[in-house]
């Protein structure tokens, strides 16, 4: 070996190891009924923790879920494998020319390998940090990688990114990303721009607020802040933009307007042409491959739905800036307002 190579070989092994890890929600890659069952109980038993949900009623919500997936003839979701793309080019783009050794891994709360046993850092790991991947915070998204870290005692050492509900390069990541894939063929048309987000229980049974996280405020803002800027874009090919949820409907009253009873208002008013785009998802998955049919039954005359970012540069770029600006500083200004690590010692790399 040359004393070039031992010199790169010794600068390699003195840099430090950040592993950080994606978390995301995570669903069945096959439509196999024991897979289906299994993700679906994970996602209940989680909120069953904040929401009274009971096993008997569980059992049957994801044993009919499984049953509906296998004889639906569809195929199994794409959302895990574009989660690994992310992180695979997330990865590359942080070890260009950095001072520290990253390794990134795609983990979900629902599907292995588990996020709640992944924050156990290896040996050899430095620091970690861990990155949500569903834009609006609540109890149900970053609550769930925090919580964990607390229960394995590995918060001291780690860092959580969350709030991109609130971040203006998201915003602009999103909105020239449905720029470039507006249809064309409908520019002209009288139209509307539908920004999807996953619902989430704004009641409980009994009528009260939850007392938990919901994310609701998170949502609203959220969508609030990606419609006003994409009404500010010059000659925008949308005249009208609309807010519409994907929801459960379990443990209480849901957000509204559910997609569903939004697009039958569309077309009661003659609306010629429906785009429609799943912002909170940041992959494409199991409930984005369902819009299409949604949009088909609306009685709506064109449709279209739009791709999620995936692997979309620009949000490659954005969790780049914020992990490197995590790893300089040593701690982490994108904590949720509720985070249970702000009255601890986590919240540092």
């Amino acid at each position: 070996m040359t004393d070039r190579q031992t010199q790169a070989e010794n600068e390699t092994e003195d840099r430090p190891t950040v592993r950080v890890l994606l978390a995301a929600h995570g669903e069945a890659e096959t439509a196999g009924i024991v897979e289906n069952f299994r993700i679906s109980w994970h996602t209940l038993a989680h909120a069953a923790e904040v929401m009274r949900l009971p096993v008997l009623l569980r059992l049957l919500i994801c044993s009919f879920a499984a049953i509906r997936k296998r004889l639906s003839g569809r195929s199994g979701s794409p959302h895990n494998d574009y989660s690994r793309g992310q992180a695979e080019a997330l990865e590359g783009l942080l070890n260009e020319g950095s001072g520290a050794r990253y390794r990134v891994e795609a983990v979900f709360a629902s599907a292995p390998p588990y996020l709640e046993t992944a924050v156990a850092m290896d040996n050899g790991v430095d620091r970690q940090v861990i990155v949500n991947m569903i834009p609006t915070d609540s109890r149900l998204s970053c609550g769930l990688g925090c919580h964990a870290l607390l229960a394995a005692s590995e918060d001291r050492d780690s860092a959580v990114i969350a709030r991109f509900w609130d971040s203006e390069e998201l915003v602009a990541v999103h909105r020239d990303h449905i720029i470039r894939h507006y249809p064309p063929e409908l520019v002209g048309q009288d139209q509307c721009l539908v920004l999807v987000l996953h619902g989430t229980v704004i009641r409980d049974e009994h009528g009260a607020v939850p007392d938990f996280h919901t994310g609701e405020a998170e949502k609203s803002a959220y969508a609030a802040a990606l419609r006003d800027a994409l009404l500010a874009v010059p000659d925008r090919s949308w005249q009208r933009i609309e807010i519409a949820y994907l929801n459960h409907g379990v443990g209480g009253e849901w957000s509204s307007p559910t997609l569903e009873a939004l697009l039958e208002v569309l077309a009661s008013e003659g609306v010629e042409a429906t785009v429609v785009y799943p912002c909170e998802h940041l992959v494409d998955g199991g409930e984005t491959q369902e819009l299409p049919s949604v949009l088909e039954a609306s009685g709506l005359a064109k449709t279209h739905c739009l791709p999620c970012l995936n692997v979309s540069p620009g949000l490659i770029d954005l969790l780049a800036a914020r992990v490197r600006q995590v790893e300089s500083a040593k701690q982490s200004r994108y904590l949720c307002d509720a985070c249970p690590l702000r009255n601890g010692n986590g919240g540092t790399a």
